[in-house]
Order: C-alpha cells, then structure tokens, then sequence
C-alpha cells in the first residue's frame, strides 16, 4: 500500500491538529509492510516554530517529503489537484478543508462538530456558510473518515448523515513527553515563569465554548466565601474574546487569576506536574486532549461533562457541569 500524507497541518495556526499529524506520521512507518510507502505533501514556507526540524527528524526511508506550498485556506488548495507519489495511492487528508480534485481513495479526518452545535460560537453568517460547505465538499469527496471520539462521531454523523457507516473512531492518545517530572524541573519552572507554590491550572484557547469566562465566574464565587488557589490561565489568546480579562477585572481577582500567554511545548509537562489541580470546563470538545496530558503528568483533573471529555478521562477525573 502507498500512502499520500497531507501534512501541510503541521505548522503553528494548527497547534493541536499539528501535533496530531506530526505523531501519526512518526509512528506510521511501524506498520507498513516491506514495499509501502509514504509520499507527504509538505509545505516549508509555513511559520513552524514547534516542529521546525521536521524532515530531518522523521527520516525513514520509506517516506517521501514533496513541497506542495499550496495555502490551506485558499482557493487554490481547493481546486489544485495535489501530485500523486508514482504509484495509486490512499491519499489521507488531516484537515476539512481540502482540495476536491484529489485522486481517489481518499481518507479525511473530521476533528468535531462544535461549528454545528454551537453555530452561534462562529463570528459571522458568511463564515457559517463556508465552513458548512468546506464540509460538505469533504464529505462529498472522501471514500471514508477519521474522527477523534465516539461523541464526534455522533455528532458529526447527525449533520452529515454520508459519514454513517464510514467513519472509524481513532481516540488520541497523549504524547509520550508527558509524563510526571522531578520536583527540581518543577522547582525551576516555577522560578522562571515566577509561579506560586499551589495553583489551579487551564491549558486552554479562550474561544467561547472553552468556557474560561464560566470557570473566571466560578473562581469569584470561591474567592467570596474564602481564598481560593490561584487560577494560572495558560493557552493562545485570541483577541477578539476579552470578556474573560474583564471578567477578572470586574470581579476584582486580579491577585488570584493570572494569564500567562502560551507556554512552550517543552515546558508542558513541568507545568501539568507542578499544578495542585487541572480544570478543564469546555463546553464540546472533539477529544480533549490537554486533561488526558494533565493526567499523564500526575495531576488531579477536575472535567467537564460534556461532549467527548467523559469518555476521554472515564473515572479517572471528578466530572462537573460547565454551565
């Protein structure tokens, strides 16, 4: 069997799908047979700083990196056929957004639905309408899905009803760099990103249905009645979501809420391991990934229970309702 690998997810806008893309195709070679091969569509003009040593770090000789700098979002990417490797192939695409010309057999992975279930979290009508039919072109041109859970699988399976009987549940797993770490990592994480000693911890995005804004409200609640750990808010921030800074700012609990921004990859699992407890309140995840990572480092996880997360940490995590 050859296989044609899209890997043009492996860059910084995609951070989770990225990390998702970059293991699976690390451990894809353990499982081919004498004469497979694997063709990887790769575009190197990308920003790239969590993996930026891609090609010299996976190098099994049965794989092929090819340059195809074609935008992910663009036109082109749509309607450019991607050039096949030199015999028929599986073509996997990690990304609904994907060009329609594309050879056949093809595989797609479908992370969630959450655009569908939660319309109201998408900015606009216009970006409703594009993403309702990027998935459709997808679900059109593929033989058969990947999806995260069995909660995306319903989900999605409910709004485009092509994917029942195609679609195979492929759960994640964290990554082996997660991990409990020494007191002394600890010890110097702490110092250099200036930690307290206790603190509850998010890894999160701060788009709406994560919730951060709910868990800001709940933290006031207990900061009323007594002094609550401090809440460390880790993750990218989009801009146009600041209702939960001026939630801290309203409820006066700057001294017990703190933002500090998106943490490099490496010090992940110093953090997981130092927190006195992970909470995690989304509202839908497709998988959720950074409580089972909480978990493989040592750390209590409070959950949400909604969407995939009780399937994710099982009994493992003390389970609440977000809202």
């Amino acid at each position: 069997m050859n296989l044609l690998f899209d890997a043009r997810v492996i860059q910084d806008h995609f951070p989770g799908i990225g990390r998702y893309a970059v293991n699976l195709l690390t451990a894809l070679p353990a499982h081919l047979f004498e004469h497979d091969r694997i063709t990887v569509l790769h575009d190197p003009s990308v920003t790239n700083t969590r993996y930026p040593h891609l090609t010299q770090t996976i190098t099994d000789p049965r794989i092929t990196w090819l340059d195809h700098r074609v935008p992910v979002f663009s036109l082109k990417n749509l309607l450019t056929q991607p050039p096949p490797p030199s015999s028929p192939a599986i073509t996997h695409f990690t990304y609904y957004v994907r060009p329609v010309r594309a050879s056949r057999p093809s595989i797609t992975t479908i992370y969630d639905a959450i655009s569908f279930v939660y319309p109201g979290y998408v900015p606009s009508a216009r970006a409703r309408l594009v993403i309702r039919l990027m998935h459709k072109l997808a679900v059109s041109r593929s033989d058969a899905f990947l999806t995260i859970s069995n909660s995306a699988a319903t989900d999605l399976q409910k709004y485009f009803p092509r994917m029942r009987g195609r679609t195979h549940v492929t759960p994640l797993a964290a990554d082996a760099m997660f991990t409990p770490q020494s007191k002394v990592a600890q010890a110097r994480l702490r110092e250099r990103l200036g930690l307290p000693e206790q603190f509850a911890l998010v890894v999160s995005s701060n788009k709406p249905h994560k919730n951060i804004e709910g868990l800001i409200r709940a933290w006031a609640l207990l900061a009323a009645n007594e002094p609550p750990l401090t809440l460390l808010i880790a993750g990218p921030s989009d801009p146009r979501y600041s209702q939960a800074q001026m939630l801290v700012s309203q409820f006066r609990i700057d001294n017990r809420v703190r933002f500090i921004g998106e943490v490099a990859n490496d010090d992940l699992p110093a953090l997981y391991s130092a927190c006195t407890l992970f909470v995690y309140p989304s509202l839908y995840e497709g998988f959720g990934l950074t409580p089972l990572e909480a978990m493989a480092c040592g750390a209590p996880v409070a959950c949400s229970n909604q969407s995939s997360l009780p399937e994710v940490t099982g009994a493992a995590a003390a389970l609440f309702d977000p809202r």
